[in-house]
C-alpha cells in the first residue's frame, strides 16, 4: 500500500502542474529552438568557409596551421556566444562569466596554435600513398584507434595506430617525384657502352621521365654470363607505375627487335662426383 501510495506520489504532482509545466516549456521552447537555430546556421558557415578556404587558400600557403587554429576556434566561438545568448533570454545575468567564456577561447586557441608541433601525430595524412606494415596503398581514414588503407585492389585494410607507429613508415606523397631502377643483364657478346648509350636514347624519348636529375645507366656487376647495367631515372609520384611498365616493355622490345642487344641467359653449372650430382 505504502508503495502505491508513492508510486502515485510523482505522478499526481505531474498531473496536478500540468498547466504549469506546459507554461514553462512554452516560455522556453522558442529559446532552445533559436539556440539549436543559430549553432546550425553559426557551424554551417563556419564549415563553407572553411571548405573554400581548404581548396583556394591551403595549397597556397607554405604553414596551414594558423587557418586551421582560427577556424577551430571559431567553431567553438559560435557554440560559447550561442549558449551566452540562451541563457541571456532565459534571464541569466552573463555579463561577468561571459567575456571569460570569450577571453578563454581566445587564449586556448593561441596555446594550441603553439603546442601543434609538439602533439604526436602520424607521419600521414588521407589521401597519401605509403607503406607499413608490408601494406601499401592510399590512406583512406585515420580514426583514434586505426588507420585505414585502401590497397590499390580495392580492398581496405585496417592496422592498429599502435603498430602503425611501431612500424617502418614510408611516405611517397611528401615528394613529388619517385626514382626508377631497372637492371637488366646483357649477354657477354655485347658491347655494354653501345647499349648503355642506346638505353639512355631510347629513355630519353619519354616525356615522363624528368630531365632533372638525368637519366643515367651504370655497370653494377659483371661475371661469365655477361654485364648487369642498372637504369635509374626519375618521373612524378603520379606516373612512376606507368611509366616504369613503359620502360620495361620498350627494353624487352629492343633486346628481341635490335641488333648489338640480347640479354643473358641464366646458367646453371652442375658438378658431378662419382656419378652423383654434388
Amino acid at each position: 500500500m505504502a508503495d502505491a501510495t508513492a508510486e502515485s506520489g510523482p505522478l499526481k504532482f505531474i498531473v496536478s502542474h500540468t498547466d504549469e509545466i506546459a507554461q514553462q516549456v512554452g516560455d522556453y521552447g522558442y529559446i532552445v529552438a533559436d539556440s539549436l537555430y543559430l549553432i546550425v546556421l553559426g557551424m554551417l558557415t563556419v564549415f563553407v568557409i572553411h571548405t573554400l578556404a581548404s581548396k583556394f587558400l591551403y595549397p597556397y600557403l607554405p604553414n596551414a596551421r594558423l587557418p586551421r587554429v582560427i577556424f577551430g576556434a571559431l567553431y567553438v566561438l559560435v557554440l560559447v556566444v550561442t549558449v551566452l545568448i540562451a541563457l541571456k533570454r532565459a534571464g541569466f545575468d552573463t555579463q561577468g562569466f561571459g567575456a571569460a567564456a570569450l577571453v578563454l577561447v581566445l587564449v586556448g586557441a593561441s596555446l594550441l596554435y603553439f603546442l601543434i608541433p609538439f602533439f604526436p601525430k602520424l607521419p600521414f595524412i588521407p589521401g597519401h600513398v605509403i607503406e607499413t606494415g608490408g601494406v601499401m596503398g592510399v590512406v583512406d581514414s585515420i580514426s583514434s584507434f586505426h588507420t585505414t588503407l585502401r590497397k590499390f585492389d580495392g580492398s581496405l585494410v585496417f592496422i592498429p595506430n599502435a603498430l602503425v607507429v611501431a612500424s617502418r613508415i614510408e611516405n611517397f606523397s611528401y615528394t613529388p617525384t619517385r626514382r626508377i631502377e631497372i637492371k637488366v643483364l646483357l649477354a657477354s657478346a655485347c658491347e655494354p657502352e653501345a647499349v648503355r648509350a642506346r638505353i639512355l636514347a631510347a629513355v630519353s624519348e619519354d616525356t615522363r621521365v624528368l630531365t632533372d636529375p638525368a637519366a643515367a645507366i651504370f655497370a653494377t656487376n659483371a661475371d661469365a654470363a655477361g654485364v648487369e647495367l642498372t637504369l635509374y631515372c626519375w618521373t612524378t609520384n603520379e606516373d612512376y607505375t606507368s611509366t616504369r611498365s613503359d620502360l620495361w616493355l620498350r627494353l624487352l622490345r629492343m633486346a628481341r627487335e635490335e641488333e648489338g642487344i640480347a640479354l643473358a641467359t641464366p646458367i646453371q653449372e652442375i658438378q658431378l662426383r662419382d656419378g652423383r650430382a654434388a
